[in-house]
């Protein structure tokens, strides 16, 4: 196996099709989708792809058309979605790739539907209704002129959908303001073949939040989507950085720079192949420096001082009678520390440590024939296929 100086990174594609069955039981009258934006979360698009295609995933949600290229090369079959829209010219692509794109405005259902009477192109779009986070969408008091716009052209669109403001928080009753919009629009634009409204969060609101699709997200790669319920989901990923360095330090010597840390004894310090170039935070928000923390053999050792960008330093001392040395593994993320515990203690939210931890990292999968022996070294590229 190669070894890096940066994380090794190993993903359960077990515990990955486990989560992924949990939303089907959750939402039995729905079809349960997959979004594998952002490489999957951080976590590998080809393998989690195939793996979810070979569960019975049929539909996928992407953010990028590049990624939605990527995505195609993996799954011929399987329905694609655009999250953020069609820009001008793009149309022939989402034709090419059998791309579907979820349009936000006026001018993109145009453009839409004028390339697709060209074409005779029926190969389907969303539209994205904004129900309350405010974020893309049509407005719904801009509804009626969308419904006119498409009258009678209703085979070019597929899907009407909307997004969650607040479903991490099941007791907020925004929540239930917005499935009753989501509803009236759903009556309104009846003529079109499905709908969805849910993410991970809004699989746990019920069934009348679920609709004809839901979108599972973050709790299919283990990360807890509430913020005041535990985590109903399997971790999926474990990642650990290689000791580069390990000796003694005096009390009152610094680490770091700026001198901003002073040891208070004599410490054994050890330097960790992971920085603020892997996704690990130079400056923790919410004044979390001090409660960053990694595990040598299950043991909790502190980061101290500042994150350097290839680099940590923590302090071993609780480890010392294990005898750590050069090139033993140092848990970042794992069975000691799990990804909700991580992104707390960062003072982020598991998607975005996902998203951005590792992109330097080997992976290795458990539960893919293809990919369990070689690690693959993950860097990736600008895939310009459109």
């Amino acid at each position: 196996m190669l070894h890096c100086h940066s994380l090794d990174i190993t993903v359960d594609l077990n515990n990955l099709a486990w989560n992924y069955d949990e939303f089907r039981a959750r939402c039995p009258g729905a079809t349960v989708a997959a979004v594998v934006k952002a490489d999957a979360y951080g976590v590998g698009l080809s393998a989690v792809a195939r793996r979810l295609a070979s569960n019975g995933c049929t539909t996928f949600f992407v953010a990028h058309l590049q990624e939605g290229a990527r995505l195609r090369r993996h799954n011929s079959a399987g329905e694609i979605y655009v999250l953020n829209g069609l820009l001008p010219g793009t149309e022939p692509a989402y034709e090419r790739l059998n791309l579907k794109p979820v349009l936000t405005s006026k001018l993109q259902v145009r453009l839409w539907i004028a390339f697709c009477e060209r074409e005779a192109w029926t190969g389907g779009a969303a539209l994205h209704v904004d129900t309350g986070i405010n974020r893309l969408g049509f407005r719904v008091e801009e509804l009626p002129a969308l419904k006119r716009l498409i009258a009678g052209r209703t085979q070019y669109f597929d899907l009407i959908m909307s997004h969650f403001a607040c479903a991490d928080d099941p007791s907020d009753p925004r929540n239930g303001e917005q499935i009753e919009t989501f509803w009236q629009v759903r009556r309104e634009f009846g003529e079109l073949r499905r709908a969805s409204l849910a993410n991970s969060a809004g699989c746990f609101l019920g069934s009348s939040a679920h609709f004809d699709l839901v979108r599972s997200g973050i709790g299919l790669y283990g990360g807890n989507p509430f913020v005041t319920r535990s985590n109903p989901f399997r971790q999926i990923i474990s990642a650990n950085a290689r000791l580069l360095q390990v000796k003694t330090h005096r009390q009152g010597e610094y680490v770091g720079y700026g001198r901003a840390f002073r040891l208070q004894g004599d410490r054994l310090i050890g330097v960790i192949s992971l920085g603020y170039a892997d996704g690990y935070p130079r400056y923790p928000s919410l004044g979390n420096q001090d409660r960053l923390q990694v595990y040598y053999k299950g043991r909790s050792a502190h980061v101290i001082g500042r994150v350097s960008m290839d680099t940590s330093i923590i302090d071993l001392s609780s480890a010392a009678d294990l005898k750590p040395s050069l090139g033993d593994l140092v848990e970042v993320c794992g069975p000691s520390q799990s990804l909700d515990e991580l992104a707390k203690a960062i003072g982020s939210i598991p998607n975005e440590v996902l998203t951005t931890l590792g992109s330097r990292s080997v992976r290795s999968y458990v539960g893919d024939h293809e990919l369990s022996v070689a690690a693959s070294l993950h860097r990736p590229g600008d895939h310009r296929d459109y």
